[in-house]
């Protein structure tokens, strides 16, 4: 009896010790503030879903957490502070599909996102729309796919700038239905909008919600969706694939990273408490506002978002030299 005691007291004491390695996980982890990084400045999507989200992550994890815009070189400012941070999750980002496409584009990226960084979850997508003057000849989108086909490189459209996603998704476009299309690159999108409502450009591919303020002042109209389903922010506007263009589809997807080595039973405490947020009523309200579809998906599919981009985008980006110094 004296040896059975001996032996559960020698138990126990190891036990106190040495915790379950979730247990010891959950205890150290966070151990101090964490920094959200925002890869484009205040006012954005990105920046949007960083601030609303971050609250609620500092109750989770019970510590602050701090937004920290750093925007510049399409995602690879900020891509790369998180690649270099220490890897114990304490240095997240919230980043878009273009964090994909950098690696094929810059000819010295500053950063790899298939190596350097651990995706968390896949947290939305986000519906994209074709913009043309109100009083544009395109009354439909068939109508612009008509008279591209019949005057090729007549129809310019405006991006945000050389190797933008606007730019790969609409040489993407102009692959898929036969067409060629003029690329004016600019500096940002209200340079775009400037240069459309005066005639300059004849299309731009912007975001669903962004393209619904523009339109209030009747310059502008939507003449089509580029998801495989009619945006809820449009629900009378065809996609580009009902228009005739049955292959193609793009979205922006919103993805959460932290350092690459991290250990895993941080990755998944941080995963858990973004399933959590994600699954909140209010948010999901306001996220639907801004044309924002949730998704909270595990880092396996965010792979997989990356690894079917750069397969997507490739071919295109070579074909056209698409590349960034």
């Amino acid at each position: 009896m004296y040896v059975r005691r001996l032996a559960i007291a020698a138990s126990m004491a190891i036990a106190a010790v040495v915790p379950h390695s979730g247990a010891l996980a959950q205890g150290t982890f966070p151990s101090k503030p964490l920094k959200f990084v925002v890869a484009y400045p205040p006012g954005g999507g990105n920046d949007l879903f960083a601030r609303s989200t971050a609250p609620k992550l500092a109750e989770l994890l019970g510590q602050s957490v701090v937004v920290e815009n750093r925007p510049g070189a399409n995602g690879q400012i900020a891509g790369q502070i998180v690649a270099r941070a220490e890897p114990d999750g304490h240095t997240i980002m919230v980043e878009q599909s273009s964090i994909a496409t950098n690696v094929l584009l810059y000819r010295k990226p500053l950063f790899d996102v298939r190596k350097d960084l651990a995706p968390i979850a896949w947290a939305a997508t986000l519906d994209n729309a074709i913009l043309v003057r109100a009083d544009s000849e395109f009354a439909t989108f068939a109508d612009f796919l008509a008279y591209a086909r019949a005057n090729p490189g007549k129809v310019a459209y405006g991006s945000s700038g050389h190797g933008s996603s606007q730019h790969l998704a609409m040489e993407l476009l102009a692959r898929e239905a036969g067409i060629e299309l003029h690329h004016v690159p600019f500096k940002g999108t209200p340079e775009v909008i400037s240069s459309l409502v005066a005639g300059d450009v004849q299309a731009f591919l912007i975001s669903a919600a962004t393209a619904v303020r523009y339109t209030k002042d009747g310059r502008l109209k939507v003449i089509a969706t580029t998801g495989t389903e009619r945006s809820p922010l449009l629900p009378n506007v065809p996609t580009v694939a009902e228009s005739g263009v049955g292959n193609y589809n793009y979205y922006t997807w919103l993805a959460l990273f932290t350092t690459a080595g991290t250990p895993a039973p941080i990755l998944e405490q941080l995963r858990g408490a973004f399933e959590k947020i994600l699954s909140d009523r209010a948010l999901l309200e306001q996220f639907s506002v801004q044309g924002w579809t949730i998704k909270g998906e595990g880092p396996e599919t965010v792979t997989k978002l990356i690894h079917d981009d750069i397969g997507k985008y490739e071919k295109i980006g070579r074909d056209l030299n698409i590349r960034i110094d």
